[in-house]
């Protein structure tokens, strides 16, 4: 599983409720959930594509006390080598005006994010935040590369 933190992650029983959600959800949108499931370590992770951009969502646990995680995200672009400065301004000025997902850097990769606790998630959350996370994605990834270089990624 994707992690920022880094670290592996214990399962809970508690998580296969969420991820039996996140299917439906899934499914609602068009994708082929079974086709997308990804292998995760002590969780669920699925993965599909919107348009020319690649999305994963994890269903997971953020410490030993079982706080778990619905985290969506998408790589879009690889940095540039140069042009750097007004990609990170641009960044910043976008990350301003999104709503429900943002953008960081990750390895020299740009990726749009979303990571929420499971507490008090329901099923409407979770078609949004996917929802989002892949509009954003599919739609920033060719506008940043066209304007500051770079290249989508996962294509040589």
């Amino acid at each position: 599983m994707f992690n920022f933190r880094g670290g592996p992650r214990k399962p809970d029983r508690r998580l296969e409720d969420h991820a039996r959600n996140v299917e439906e959800k899934l499914a609602k949108l068009g994708v082929n959930v079974q086709d997308s499931r990804i292998p995760v370590e002590n969780g669920f992770g699925w993965t599909f594509r919107q348009g020319s951009a690649t999305i994963e969502v994890y269903v997971g646990q953020q410490d030993a006390e079982g706080s778990g995680f619905l985290q969506v995200l998408s790589p879009i672009i690889n940095l540039p080598y140069t042009n750097l400065l007004p990609l990170y301004r641009h960044l910043l000025e976008l990350n301003l005006q999104m709503k429900n997902a943002a953008l960081g850097l990750y390895l020299d990769v740009v990726f749009v994010f979303s990571e929420r606790p499971l507490e008090g998630l329901d099923p409407v959350e979770i078609e949004n935040i996917i929802s989002v996370v892949a509009q954003y994605a599919d739609h920033l990834d060719d506008d940043l590369v066209r304007e500051f270089g770079g290249r989508l990624y996962g294509r040589i």
